[in-house]
């Protein structure tokens, strides 16, 4: 029923049938809902109601993070036990489907606590630990879904921007450094997102030298870490953690390769990568630092790369010769990578 077909209808009835009326809405109204739309305001004065609108009502609701913190932590300790994936006594399976509502919502209401103070550092470190989950969502299965985060419905890199602008938004130091760049190298990928798009934004987030800098500083710390803990279980490390080790410290690499690319200092990064990409086959190391550097629109250093690995005997694949004839006769890139 249409709004002005209500209106027309409630003029015959008498003052006394009005309120019968609203008193039986108000029962068949849920609780919840009663609450989200704050229906008990608008009954006792609809007037103030009016007044203050629906915008400044959200506004001036404050979400209370002692309450929210022991729910989101069940909720995540619950998904990495698989209890909204897998039959158990914990989750009912009416409920484990929802899971995606309650993310939704424990998202919504840490961004509306702002992040100064001990409260707002609460709030950020447990919507890092929510990205962190949907991340692990990604490689495993903890949700009825392989894209955890298409399911909440917000891109993987715009979720990891909001927990970094949040880390590195009340003063940059190596703590929140380091944090921000494990983050984005220990996590996992959705099937729309690329390694290099989480690198991108937390390097996007660095706005100052200074912040880059101490950037590169970390990234070595942790590769460092990494190195060490790799050499130290080298014996009983499986092929898979071989393998998760090796992409953590490439990463890092591109991490440094990129800080050095935004500050212009274009030899240092291409030494550097040279000097720390971890790959057998050197043509594949050849193609992902030409895409790095296109990356860039770095034609002359592209050029002198291609040039410099042929003449180590390095053979560029047929997409890479094509791409170099291209460049030659155009002095630009394709519209497409090869």
């Amino acid at each position: 029923m249409l709004l002005p077909q209500v209106k027309e209808l409630l003029k015959q009835y008498t003052e006394e049938d009005l309120r019968l009326l609203i008193s039986e809405m108000y029962k068949s109204i849920p609780k919840k809902m009663r609450e989200d739309k704050d229906i008990d305001e608008m009954v006792t004065d609809i007037h103030a109601y009016k007044r203050i609108g629906k915008v400044n009502r959200d506004q001036n609701k404050k979400s209370d993070i002692t309450e929210l913190k022991p729910q989101i932590e069940q909720f995540i300790d619950f998904a990495y036990n698989q209890y909204y994936f897998a039959p158990n006594s914990f989750v009912h399976k009416k409920e484990r489907p929802k899971w995606r509502f309650h993310v939704k919502n424990f998202i919504k209401e840490l961004e509306s606590i702002p992040p100064e103070g001990g409260k707002g550092k609460e709030a950020t470190n447990l919507l890092k630990r929510l990205y962190e989950m949907l991340s692990y969502g990604c490689a495993y299965y903890i949700f009825n879904t392989d894209n955890p985060f298409r399911s909440v419905g917000i891109e993987q890199t715009a979720l990891l921007d909001k927990v970094i602008v949040r880390l590195l938004g009340q003063g940059i130091n190596d703590e929140c450094i380091e944090s921000a760049i494990k983050l984005v190298i220990n996590g996992h990928v959705d099937r729309v997102t690329l390694p290099s798009d989480l690198i991108i934004v937390f390097i996007n987030n660095l706005k100052t030298t200074d912040a880059k800098e101490m950037a590169i500083k970390q990234c070595k710390l942790i590769k460092k870490e990494l190195i060490q803990t790799q050499e130290n279980s080298r014996k009983k490390a499986s092929s898979s953690e071989k393998y998760w080790n090796t992409e953590k410290r490439n990463n890092l690499t591109e991490t440094i390769f990129r800080i050095h690319m935004s500050l212009c200092e274009h030899d240092e990064a291409i030494k550097y990568f040279h000097a720390n990409y971890i790959e057998c086959d050197n043509e594949i190391s050849l193609y992902v630092l030409l895409h790095l550097l296109e990356d860039y629109e770095c034609i002359n250093y592209w050029v002198r790369e291609y040039k410099t690995a042929q003449g180590k005997g390095i053979e560029p694949r047929a997409g890479l010769q094509k791409e170099y004839n291209y460049v030659m006769e155009n002095e630009k890139f394709l519209d497409y990578w090869m």
